[in-house]
């Protein structure tokens, strides 16, 4: 899969930067942002350590970055990583239902590391199965 792909959560600090991540190990060139993103945050620390420890991947650099500052119209595919956010991004965005792919993905925000590994195996599941489909 070549096209560019954007994962979008609520805060950009857990689901779509580490979706972000495994995808780009996978060859998909992607990209991340949040509906709600507070720049400056950086990656939950959870995030950090799950995506660390599991699969020797680093998050630590990663800035958030609010979905406003993404020009939606040049990304070929916007995975939503739950309905809520598909939601925002149709109603606040503009975003084409058509033009989603919507996850339910668990948000594993203030969670402990064992959430933030469940969370990884969802999105690694969920990655096959679009990398599988396109």
């Amino acid at each position: 899969m070549s096209a560019q792909v954007l994962f979008v959560c609520t805060g950009n600090t857990c689901r779509s930067p580490m979706a972000e991540v495994l995808a780009e190990t996978r060859g998909v060139t992607a990209a991340s942002a949040g509906v709600a993103a507070e720049v400056g945050d950086g990656a939950a620390p959870n995030a950090v350590r799950a995506l660390q420890d599991a699969r020797d991947l680093s998050l630590r650099d990663h800035e958030p970055r609010d979905v406003t500052e993404v020009d939606l119209a040049a990304v070929d595919r916007i995975v939503a990583m739950s309905p809520a956010v598909a939601q925002q991004l149709r109603e606040n965005h503009g975003v084409e239902a058509d033009a989603l792919i919507t996850w339910a993905i668990s948000d594993p925000y203030g969670g402990s590391l064992a959430d933030y590994r469940f969370c990884l195996e969802q999105i690694d599941t969920a990655l096959e199965d679009l990398l599988r489909a396109k």
